[in-house]
């Protein structure tokens, strides 16, 4: 990852937030935002990682991501397999991600949710997508681009592009 791709990642979660670029609302954003302070601190240990001259300083970027996640209770690992720009985390505290999912671009999760695994595979969340509080998404499926999943929903099947879910078991309410 180049610096350039770093600051563009950085901006585009930030974007999600707010969109003043002042340095007074970035500094009010990053005060008030745990889910804003956790990305900044995953796109600096995603970015020092991907240097190897950096190594020796991301061990304290690693330890500082660490106590972010603890502190708010996001248990998404720093080495997710893919999370993509404008990535949104709305209300923090109980937010578990596999490490082999894949997040698209825009995509914003809410607080008890649950992206993984059943033993069999791992989701994809695709571009766009809006998870909603207590939902919980498992197993080897594709949730489609903008798709919608209703708050405490359990996916387990394939979701298309634009559905909005909801239910345990999740059933499609509009598509």
């Amino acid at each position: 990852m180049t610096r350039k791709e770093y600051k563009e990642l950085l901006k585009s979660d930030y974007l999600r937030y707010s969109t003043d670029l002042s340095l007074k609302a970035r500094i009010k954003i990053y005060m008030t935002k745990p889910g804003y302070v956790w990305s900044h601190w995953y796109r600096k240990v995603c970015y020092q990682n991907s240097h190897g001259w950096m190594k020796p300083f991301a061990l304290f970027t690693r330890l500082k991501f660490h106590s972010v996640s603890v502190k708010y209770g996001i248990d998404i690992p720093s080495h997710v397999k893919h999370i993509g720009s404008g990535f949104m985390i709305d209300h923090f505290s109980c937010i578990v991600v596999h490490t082999d999912a894949v997040i698209g671009n825009d995509v914003t999760i809410r607080q008890g949710s649950v992206v993984g695994t059943n033993g069999r595979g791992v989701p994809v969340i695709e571009d766009g997508v809006d998870i909603g509080a207590g939902a919980a998404v498992i197993g080897p499926i594709t949730v489609g681009k903008g798709a919608v999943i209703g708050a405490n929903a359990v996916v387990t099947h394939d979701v298309p592009a634009g559905a909005v879910v909801a239910g345990n078991p999740a059933k499609i309410l509009h598509n």
